[in-house]
């Protein structure tokens, strides 16, 4: 190999460097911004309870927000895998409707490792709490969402999912089963369960164990299927909680892990 071969590799693989570092700091700057953003708007908050804290990152506890009440939220969400990593962040300001049912609108973005961060979707979420928390042997709410993507040529562009969440508090220990079923129109569905127990140890730290699995089916009839299970840790201080969660894949199809890191404000 000759000098000017060697002088173009190496040439290349500075670029290649070069565009994936400048993609995770675009990455890092776009967060630094919204978390900025959520700091601010908390400043001219006036905080109170934490009516939306979510004990587990993917399970769903039996909770919907006070009449008149607002929360922001910010999810993050990385899928670590055995090439390249994926990220999602997500911004949810979430309303009460009534006393048992609310509304959440979603901007969702993301970014595959080496490429840049963009604007993936926009989502619509509403849940109903069937009666008040105790009144029944099991706490049931429905869950509804809509998805639409922002590219309008991608074949999984629109969504719709149904969710019913089982949960039960017992003192300080918490427990809730999540079974839902997602179609994805013209390209696949999904059918899921997402699961997690908790304990209380005081009101500002929570900790518990999480799973979560699904199975996908495709419209030529293929399948394929993931499941997760991990820890997670819930803290509450000042008007803020922040909850995060590590599962770790079980199955051949799973990725190796995922993690996802919530923070809500009540507004």
């Amino acid at each position: 190999m000759n000098s000017s071969t060697i002088s173009s590799s190496l040439s290349n693989n500075f670029n290649r460097g070069n565009s994936f570092s400048s993609d995770i700091w675009s990455s890092v700057r776009k967060l630094a911004v919204l978390i900025v953003l959520v700091m601010t708007l908390t400043a001219f908050s006036n905080l109170s309870a934490y009516a939306d804290r979510r004990n587990y990152v993917w399970t769903y506890q039996y909770v919907t927000m006070p009449k008149n009440a607002t929360e922001l939220e910010f999810y993050q969400t990385t899928k670590l895998k055995d090439e390249a990593d994926d990220w999602e962040y997500r911004i949810e300001v979430e309303h009460g409707l009534t006393h048992r049912w609310d509304f959440s609108i979603y901007q969702i973005f993301k970014q595959k490792e080496g490429d840049a961060f963009k604007w993936d979707a926009v989502q619509f979420r509403t849940r109903y709490r069937i009666a008040e928390e105790g009144i029944l042997p099991i706490d049931p709410l429905l869950y509804f969402e809509y998805k639409r993507r922002t590219d309008s040529t991608a074949e999984n562009k629109n969504k719709l999912e149904a969710k019913l969440i089982l949960a039960k508090t017992l003192s300080k220990l918490n427990i809730a089963v999540n079974p839902l079923y997602e179609v994805y129109l013209n390209h696949k569905q999904e059918i899921g369960l997402d699961a997690g127990i908790s304990w209380e140890w005081n009101p500002k730290l929570v900790v518990g164990l999480e799973s979560t699995s699904r199975i996908n089916i495709y419209k030529d009839g293929s399948t394929k299927s993931g499941s997760y299970l991990g820890p997670t840790v819930s803290v509450a201080s000042g008007g803020w909680w922040y909850t995060v969660g590590t599962a770790f894949g079980l199955t051949d199809d799973s990725d190796p892990a995922r993690v996802r890191f919530l923070m809500g404000i009540d507004l």
